[in-house]
């Protein structure tokens, strides 16, 4: 009788320590993925504060801009994907690729015609606002 109750309290301590473990690895998780949230969404902010998301000033030569903005997006992106779920990975490369060019052709690495005022294109700036808004999406609040 005292073997079987001895592995009764064994089980129900080792089961207790084991979903505190859980949850504790959730939690981490979580603030890992907020923390990561925050950064992207401070990143992409950062270097395009004066154009997102109320342009101040429309850049003249605005591919030149984004041009020179692109290595710190792209460290943004990289650092980013991984806190990004893997059923929406797929989703956050085509925006991220939507956002640099808008034919979808990895060939065309950065094309920013898209955000250029032309006379075919009046809407460019609610474009790149879409865009961008659609970027942001993915570090939406955990």
């Amino acid at each position: 009788m005292e073997t079987s109750t001895a592995l009764i309290s064994l089980g129900t301590a080792l089961s207790v320590a084991l979903i505190s473990h859980r949850f504790a690895v959730q939690r981490d998780r979580r603030n890992r993925r907020l923390q990561a949230c925050d950064a992207f969404r401070a990143a992409v902010l950062s270097e395009l504060s004066s154009v997102y998301p109320l342009a101040t000033e429309w850049p003249e030569d605005v591919d030149t801009f984004l041009r020179s903005r692109f290595p710190q997006l792209q460290t943004a992106v990289t650092n980013f994907r991984p806190f990004v779920p893997v059923y929406r990975r797929c989703a956050f490369d085509r925006a991220w690729q939507r956002y640099r060019c808008a034919t979808g052709r990895e060939i065309d690495a950065q094309c920013y015609h898209h955000y250029m005022a032309f006379g075919d294109n009046p809407k460019y700036q609610q474009a790149f606002r879409a865009n961008v808004a659609k970027l942001l999406s993915f570090a939406g609040k955990a």
